[in-house]
């Protein structure tokens, strides 16, 4: 007489491997994503080392609302550029009431494919004069930042920089 596998265990057996994908696909699924946050979390390491060399070389950035305000904010970007970030920054807008600056990098990107930003609070006659924060919008790729100050960052990661005293 033949032995021979029947339909049944033949069944089971393939339901037991399905299950081992499964599960290891998973733990490989959340080992990825940890992943991509690690690597964000370093590249912020870097810049805001980066940031924090410059303020302690050269000060906080604070700057009065007058007419060279955006010449200013040009020359600290490109001191920054040259001598500090290890990836190009460049100014992606300018608070209308010129308290404050949005830079972006200009090629580097998160894991998810977005470029960080950096908001400097550069008004002195504020309690956040000084202030940067640079950021990743996370995986869902939008920005909390208008929350921030209530310390609601979603999925964001962030790095503040304190200002010099």
């Amino acid at each position: 007489m033949k032995k021979c596998f029947t339909l049944i265990e033949i069944i089971a057996v393939m339901a037991i491997i399905g299950i081992i994908i499964a599960g290891s696909a998973v733990g490989l699924n959340r080992s990825w994503h940890n992943s991509r946050i690690d690597t964000c979390e370093s590249d912020l390491r870097e810049m805001t080392t980066a940031f924090r060399n410059y303020l302690i070389d050269n000060g906080n950035i604070e700057l009065d609302t007058d007419e060279e305000y955006e010449t200013k904010i040009t020359e600290t970007v490109n001191t920054l550029n040259k001598e500090y970030m290890p990836y190009e920054i460049e100014i992606e807008s300018i608070g209308t009431d010129k308290k404050i600056v949005c830079l972006k990098t200009k090629i580097k990107e998160d894991p998810w494919n977005n470029k960080y930003e950096i908001r400097v609070y550069t008004s002195p006659e504020t309690s956040l004069s000084g202030l940067a924060v640079i950021s990743s919008c996370g995986p869902d790729g939008k920005s909390n930042s208008d929350k921030y100050k209530d310390e609601d960052f979603g999925d964001d990661i962030i790095a503040v920089i304190e200002p010099k005293v």
